[in-house]
């Protein structure tokens, strides 16, 4: 019935747009029924895993060596080339499936957002959308570019960031000067890329209909759900909770650095070792040895971890311009997942390399739906996505000690500054982020100006990390927001977390006490990819999607409870 499709994206990406156009005018002009739709979406599908994987692999290229002037440039030529008519095109296909009145089976909210993502197309947003894409690629290239003279020798940025870490002090506050007078260096360039950005989308939400970005960005990310005002709730729910019982933390850890006041290069040492975290020069070894983590936990999921390892799936290894972010994509032809980082000590392996497994066991297991629409990263609601990272880094960090990646004691440790950290910077840390990109595009003028943005920063640090001391550095403080990657390249990505280390919490909690009912609820849910609703696929999960203040007494209690029982192991 239809035209054969290249069989990898490698082969289609060599395609030019005169040889791919003809795939959508198939689909546009074949016969649409009941009889026909089944092939017609395998089509369609095929077509569109094609183009996200090209798309998926020239964003890997970009950030694994930022100094190749090529890279962008080739991703920029398929998105002009390529991408830009294949939107036009792919929203005429909406369009006729939509009007079709068909409904594949599990495609009921695939189809809801097929209905959102067609209202939101307008043709002239397309230019600007891509520009918006773009200029991502200058705010990597600005960060995989700074490098620090560490002890004689240029070292990039990520690697001096892990002294933070060390017991010594004056080396902490040492390597934090060094970072915060290099990333000064780039503030001025991060400006004008600022500026940019926010007037770029204040134009592609008035070309849509909506009088802010935010407004724009909310239906594009299909959140359905929640709306704005609850997330501001949540704010004021995290200052009336968690900021409390962090204050009561961070006093603790004033103890127990022997300290007068807690300062930036204190936030995150481990105040109970004598010694810095334990190096990793053989990344490879590293993750040989968490095949065992994975076998405690589930036999499947030590299948798709080996399986990456065979297919040489990570990049986490240390070097100079290589961008400074950490991610999972999904290669949609492959059906497979590709994991990015910077693995530099032992305190890597929860955060990093567990969470980013969360992310692939999640490509794994939406592997058997049929159409991209059901499993796309893009269509997978993110407030879950992070379910599935999260959870796996409370239970991953159970299973260190036994699986021999590190000794008791160490492994107490890591667990102690992993829940801990919950509490002091996680939560808080996301709501200042939140709130910050609520103030930007409620305030599009004030948040465009550089300046004002440092000063909002500033103020909802103070309200919601009081226990850090900034005197002296009140520039530095207000300019943390440009090292954030989710503000320039992925907006209002973010509360997502928040929700999600609320689930995470609670399925971890549930394995504390049934292991392998909270493994099978959770790969279910994993399952389900696109085809359920965000408080659905929480049920499935064995969680409740809830942020109020009785969600947040309750992991409090969880954390506090944990805390106290891994104490007496150290």
């Amino acid at each position: 019935m239809f035209t054969s499709l290249p069989q990898t994206s490698e082969a289609f990406e060599r395609l030019s747009w005169a040889e791919i156009e003809p795939w959508y005018r198939e689909l546009l002009e074949s016969p649409l029924a009941s009889e026909t739709l089944q092939p017609w979406m395998v089509q369609w599908s095929d077509l569109s895993a094609l183009v996200n994987e090209t798309m998926m692999r020239l964003d890997i290229a970009c950030t694994t060596n930022t100094a190749d002037e090529e890279r962008p440039r080739r991703k920029q030529r398929f998105m002009e080339e390529v991408s830009t008519p294949q939107q036009a095109l792919d929203q005429q296909i909406k369009e006729r499936l939509l009007a079709s009145r068909l409904e594949p089976e599990g495609f009921a909210l695939p189809l809801r957002n097929l209905r959102a993502e067609a209202a939101l197309y307008r043709e002239e947003n397309l230019p600007l959308l891509n520009e918006d894409k773009a200029l991502d690629d200058e705010y990597y290239q600005i960060g995989g570019a700074q490098m620090i003279t560490w002890d004689g020798e240029e070292i990039p940025k990520t690697t001096v960031e892990n002294v933070l870490f060390h017991p010594d002090r004056t080396q902490r506050e040492r390597a934090w000067r060094a970072i915060a007078e290099r990333e000064a260096e780039d503030r001025e360039k991060l400006d004008a890329l600022w500026m940019k950005k926010i007037h770029l989308r204040q134009q592609i939400a008035r070309n849509a209909g909506y009088e802010n970005y935010r407004d724009y960005r909310w239906r594009q990310l299909l959140r359905f759900d929640y709306t704005p005002d609850d997330c501001k709730a949540f704010h004021r729910a995290v200052e009336q909770v968690i900021v409390p019982a962090a204050s009561h933390l961070y006093e603790k850890r004033r103890k127990l650095l022997g300290v007068e006041k807690l300062r930036p290069w204190d936030m995150q040492v481990d105040p109970r070792a004598r010694e810095a975290p334990r190096h990793i020069s053989d990344v490879a070894g590293l993750l040989r040895q968490c095949i065992p983590v994975f076998q405690r936990i589930d036999p499947q999921l030590r299948s798709y971890f080996e399986t990456m390892l065979q297919e040489q799936l990570f990049d986490l290894e240390e070097r100079p311009n290589k961008a400074d972010d950490g991610y999972n994509l999904p290669l949609e032809v492959r059906r497979r997942p590709f994991i990015f980082g910077h693995v530099n000590s032992i305190t890597d392996v929860v955060p990093l390399i567990f969470h980013e497994m969360g992310h692939a066991f999640h490509v794994f297991e939406t592997i058997p739906l049929p159409y991209i629409h059901q499993r796309k990263e893009e269509a997978i609601p993110l407030e879950f996505g992070e379910v599935a990272s999260t959870s796996m880094e409370f239970i991953g960090a159970m299973h260190l000690h036994q699986a021999g990646l590190c000794t008791e004691q160490e492994a107490a440790r890591l667990r102690i500054q992993h829940l801990e950290n919950m509490l002091t910077s996680y939560l808080p840390i996301i709501v200042i982020g939140d709130a910050f990109q609520h103030w930007v595009y409620d305030h599009p003028k004030q948040g465009m100006d550089p300046e004002q943005c440092r000063q909002k920063w500033a103020e909802l640090s103070q309200r919601y990390q009081p226990a850090i001391d900034w005197s002296g550095l009140e520039r530095e403080c207000g300019s943390r927001w440009q090292g954030v990657l989710h503000y320039y390249c992925l907006p209002f990505y973010f509360i997502e977390y928040a929700f999600a280390a609320l689930g995470a919490l609670q399925i971890w909690d549930n394995y504390l006490h049934d292991p392998q009912t909270a493994i099978r609820q959770y790969r279910f849910a994993l399952s389900l990819g696109a085809t359920r609703t965000v408080p659905e696929l929480y049920e499935a999960a064995g969680a409740s999607f809830a942020f109020d203040t009785g969600m947040l007494e309750y992991v409090v209690q969880l954390i506090s409870r944990t805390v106290e029982e891994l104490e007496a192991q150290v």
